[in-house]
Formats: structure tokens, C-alpha cells, sequence
């Protein structure tokens, strides 16, 4: 099993960090309000878990590609919310191989901003007059003109919901990594090396905007106006401190939260987990939501690890799932996993913080976490613990989330967190 960073020392200092006695942007803040109604929002509060459907779902995952997309659904994952660059574009079940090398519909431009009309990169590379065709290596001019190929997907399954959403890069003040799950926004061009030198002539080759640009044109893109929103990818990998992340957040509450695993940090760095991160912002009292993710990890390994689990309610029609996935999203309602082994089977916080949760899939070690750090440890398919009583337990304890380790295998169940404060 990937090992979980849990050196004492530096959670001591992400916490001590996010609830210290800083003013601004680290001052605690509840993202629930005061009133109950809000609490009632919190994820899981409005799930019956008797008629309650798990769907298999990614938020970053990487495919253009048949063999990849049925690498994808082997593991049960039907819910594709694919994030492909280069350009940043949402992918559609048409897709051809090269399309948009031949021209796309978008793209920042010096001088300009960000426009919406026709570039057709063979006529825009070429053109006598304007074009720079002469100034590329033999070995680039020999592959041009660009021409579209045969479709990316040859079958996609009647079951699988592709949702708009792609990976966006490139800001002009920052280097973060974000996907925008259920937007058809879409950025950037196909030149992520300057090969054909794009980006030399003023054709942006990510979002090429400043990031609060680049976040409410995502958001102005959304298919669904109550579903999907911003994540914030690989913050470990991309060495985005809690204090950056809250910033993040606190832009518009769509932002919904960050990757708490991802899989291809881990193999490339060793930095797949983000756990101290999330800890730290959570203890804030801020609303932020943990994604599992696989990257590009399934593009070769048949045994990625990393997915997301939807609940929504089994009597959705099928008309209605796109929607409903999105919701789910939005709402908090869904878990972490690694291999989707250990399925969430209940979740419950009373009013005066009395915590039981089970799950199915093989003895497990479970554990509470809240801003003090493990509150409770306890074996098998469930665990129970209450906060404890006086006036300030609540404040001290900010959040409540739980973990499961499987114990003959290899999973790991991340459920989202509720706030206390």
C-alpha cells in the first residue's frame, strides 16, 4: 500500500500554520454558516443509504485513446470526466486523433485576450505573408499539413457518462494545475513545446490569463448550474501551500477542494499524497472537498489506483445522470478509494457530534481524524465515537473525516469531511 506521510512534525506545522494566530486569508472561517439549514448541506446528510447508487468516477484522467478509455471502465469506472490537453478541451465521444492540430475554436492571444473564432493552425503556419513555416526544422515541416485522423474511441459502452472537463495550465500568476469538472470551457493550443513555435507568435499555449480569469470563465462554462466545479490538482506535486489553497477556495465556493491522492505523483515523486495539506485547510473551517485520481497513471498500469465514488439515489433516471453525478460532486456526496474495493455503506453525524460510519469490503483498520489529528482507531467493517462534551469541543475538534485501511489488500477509503464549526 502507498505509505501515508504522517511525520508528526510536519502536520504539527501545516496545523499550527492554518489555526494559528494569523489574521486574513489563515483566520479560521466556516464555509457552513451558523444556521442548521446550511448544516443539513454538509455531504451525506440528505443520502438514503438504503437506495443509494455507487458510481465509479474519475476527475482527472487522461485519454485519447481506445486501449486507455477500456482500461478506464475495466475498473469499473463509468463516470469519465476526462481532462485532456494539450489544448485544454473537453473531450466528445467523436473525437478524431489530430483534430486539433488541423484548427480549433479558442485560444489566447497576445495582445487580444481570450477570443472565441476559427484558427486553422495549416493556414495560420503557412499563410505567405503572416506565417513562419520557413523558420521550422525540416523534420516539423515534413509532418505538415496537419490532416485529422481515424476517432479516438472506436466503442464507448452504453453505461459510461462522459462529462465535459479538461485540465487547465499556464496561468500567468500562478503554476497550478486545475480540472473543470462539467465545464465545456477550453484553452490552450496543441504546441506544448513550441515545436511550431505558437507560442513565439502570440498564440497562448495554456490558459495564458491570469488565474481568477482562467477560474470564472471555467465556472461561466458550466453544463449544469447546481453541479461540478473547480479541483485543484496535485497540490504536493505542485508545492501549493495551504495558504495558496485557501486562496483558491475562497474565490467562489464551486472551487470545491484538492486532490488528496494522485497517482502519478506517486510514481514520478513520491508525492501522491496531499493529506497534510487537506488537514491543514480543513482546520480552518473551510469547506473543502478530498479527489482520488489516477492522472495518466492508467495510460500504462492495468492496476491504477485512484477513483472517486458518486452516491446518488438509485431511482435516478438514466436522462438524469449526467446532472445528477455533478450534483453529487458538488455536494460532497461521493468518496475517495484507491481501488474501490471498500465501499461506503453508511455515514452519519448527529447534531451533538456522535460519528458512526461502516463499510463493507474486509476487516479494515479505521481511524477519526478531526484538527487534533486521530481521535479514535478501531478494527473491522465499522467505527463509532462521539465528541466530546463541553462547550469548546467543537472548536478544538473544527472537522470530522474518516479513513480505512484495508487490511488483506490494498485499498484505502477516504470519506469527505464534516465541519463542526
Amino acid at each position: 500500500m502507498p505509505s501515508l506521510p504522517r511525520i508528526a512534525s510536519t502536520r504539527r506545522n501545516f496545523l499550527s500554520l492554518a489555526v494559528g494566530t494569523g489574521v486574513g486569508i489563515l483566520q479560521p472561517r466556516s464555509s457552513w454558516g451558523a444556521s442548521s439549514a446550511a448544516r443539513e448541506d454538509q455531504p451525506y446528510a440528505q443520502i438514503d443509504w438504503d437506495r443509494c447508487r455507487r458510481i465509479g468516477s474519475v476527475t482527472h484522467a487522461h485519454c485519447r485513446s481506445q486501449r486507455s478509455l477500456d482500461l478506464l471502465c475495466r475498473r469499473g469506472l463509468t463516470h469519465l470526466a476526462i481532462s485532456n490537453y494539450y489544448p485544454s478541451a473537453p473531450c466528445a465521444p467523436t473525437e478524431q486523433i489530430g483534430q486539433w492540430k488541423v484548427g480549433q475554436d479558442f485560444c489566447t492571444l497576445k495582445g487580444e485576450g481570450y477570443v472565441e473564432r476559427e484558427f486553422a493552425w495549416n493556414e495560420i503556419i503557412r499563410d505567405p505573408e503572416t506565417g513562419w513555416f520557413d523558420e521550422l526544422p525540416t523534420a516539423m515541416q515534413e509532418k505538415m499539413p496537419f490532416q485529422s485522423e481515424k476517432p479516438c474511441f472506436t466503442q464507448i459502452l452504453p453505461e459510461v457518462i462522459l462529462c465535459p472537463n479538461a485540465e487547465h495550465h499556464s496561468m500567468t500568476d500562478c503554476n497550478g494545475h486545475f480540472n473543470a469538472v462539467g465545464s465545456n470551457f477550453a484553452s490552450g493550443t496543441f504546441d506544448v513545446r513550441s515545436y511550431y513555435k505558437l507560442n513565439n507568435h502570440g498564440y497562448a499555449m495554456g490558459t495564458g490569463m491570469p488565474w481568477r480569469e482562467a477560474f470564472g470563465r471555467m465556472l461561466d462554462g458550466l453544463q449544469f448550474a447546481d453541479g461540478g466545479g473547480i479541483t485543484i490538482n496535485h497540490p504536493k506535486w505542485s508545492h501549493a501551500s495551504p495558504k495558496q489553497i485557501m486562496e483558491f477556495l475562497d474565490f467562489d465556493p464551486r472551487v470545491m477542494g484538492i486532490e488528496i491522492w494522485n497517482s502519478t505523483a506517486e510514481f514520478l515523486s513520491q508525492t501522491g499524497w496531499s493529506l497534510d495539506e487537506w488537514d491543514a485547510v480543513l482546520a480552518t473551517g473551510r469547506r473543502c472537498y478530498g479527489f482520488s485520481v489516477s492522472d495518466h497513471a492508467h495510460n500504462s498500469d492495468p492496476a491504477f489506483q485512484g477513483r472517486n465514488v458518486l452516491l446518488v439515489d438509485a431511482a435516478t433516471p438514466a436522462s438524469e445522470m449526467p446532472a445528477a453525478c455533478l450534483r453529487a460532486y458538488r455536494n460532497g456526496n461521493f468518496y475517495a478509494s484507491l481501488d474501490g474495493v471498500l465501499e461506503l455503506k453508511r455515514f452519519h453525524c448527529s447534531a451533538d457530534g456522535k460519528l458512526d460510519v461502516e463499510i463493507s469490503g474486509g476487516p479494515s483498520k479505521l481511524r477519526v481524524l478531526s484538527a487534533k489529528g486521530v481521535v479514535h482507531e478501531q478494527a473491522g467493517e465499522s467505527i463509532s465515537w462521539a465528541l466530546p462534551e463541553g462547550k469548546s469541543s467543537a472548536q478544538e475538534h473544527v472537522y470530522l473525516r474518516v479513513e480505512a485501511d484495508q487490511v488483506d489488500g490494498d485499498d484505502r477509503l477516504l470519506t469527505q469531511a464534516i465541519q463542526l464549526v
